[in-house]
Order: structure tokens, then C-alpha cells, then sequence
């Protein structure tokens, strides 16, 4: 569970200099326009929540130990990680103009989405084996 505190306090702290990023080098130095500065800021809002949301289920998982969250666990940090990872390179390939970027990097976001939601769906199933 170290790991996945570890994990989530560098994402969040990633989140906040990339939000900062966007904000600011993006729209104002990079003159990015507002659908890239859009899509920037959903990545930057879902990484920062689904780490907070790790926080939250390492204590879950510490209070309810009969409850396995390892596989929610592991397949929000993939999904988290494709799905704003995906975002913040082609945002930045508006700039950059790679040509092949967009080809391997645009299936990511809905992978990543969907690991989101299958870790969620995970933790939805294991709770409801909670005896009352």
C-alpha cells in the first residue's frame, strides 16, 4: 500500500504543476486553442481525482481487511495513468506535430477509461461482499 500512497502523492503533485502548465505556458505563452486547453484540464481533473481516490481506498482497504482491493487498485493507476497520460501527449503534440502520435496515443484514452471502470466496478463488487 506504500506504493500506491507513493503513486498517488506524485500524481497529485503532477496534476498540480500541469494544471499550472495549462494555465498558464498553454493558453497564454503557447496560445493553445481552448478545445486543447479543455481536454488538458479534463486530464488534469480526473488524474488529481483518482489519486485522491487512492488515498481514500488504501485506508478502505486498511479498515475493511478482508476485502481485496489490489486489482481496483491496480487497474485505476493503468487507467489513470492512460487516460490523462494519453490527454496531456496529444495536447501536446498540437505543438509538437508528430504524425504517428496521435495513432497510438488516441486508443489509450478509452483503454484508460476503461480501466478506470473496471477498478471501480471491482470495488463496487467486493464491497457489496461486505457482511453488515
Amino acid at each position: 500500500m506504500k506504493n500506491t500512497l507513493l503513486f498517488a502523492g506524485i500524481s497529485v503533485f503532477i496534476a498540480v504543476a500541469l494544471g499550472a502548465m495549462g494555465a498558464h505556458y498553454l493558453k497564454e505563452t503557447l496560445e493553445f486553442p481552448l478545445t486543447k486547453i479543455d481536454s488538458w484540464k479534463t486530464a488534469v481533473q480526473y488524474q488529481s481525482f483518482h489519486a485522491l481516490a487512492l488515498i481514500i481506498l488504501v485506508f478502505i482497504s486498511k479498515s475493511f481487511p478482508k476485502i481485496n482491493l489490489k486489482s481496483s487498485i491496480t487497474f485505476i493507476k493503468l487507467g489513470m495513468s492512460l487516460f490523462a497520460g494519453s490527454i496531456y501527449l496529444l495536447t501536446l503534440n498540437y505543438d509538437w506535430k508528430i504524425s504517428f502520435l496521435p495513432k497510438i496515443m488516441g486508443p489509450l484514452t478509452p483503454i484508460g477509461g476503461l480501466c478506470m471502470l473496471i477498478g471501480w466496478g471491482l470495488f463496487i463488487f467486493n464491497v457489496s461482499k461486505i457482511e453488515k
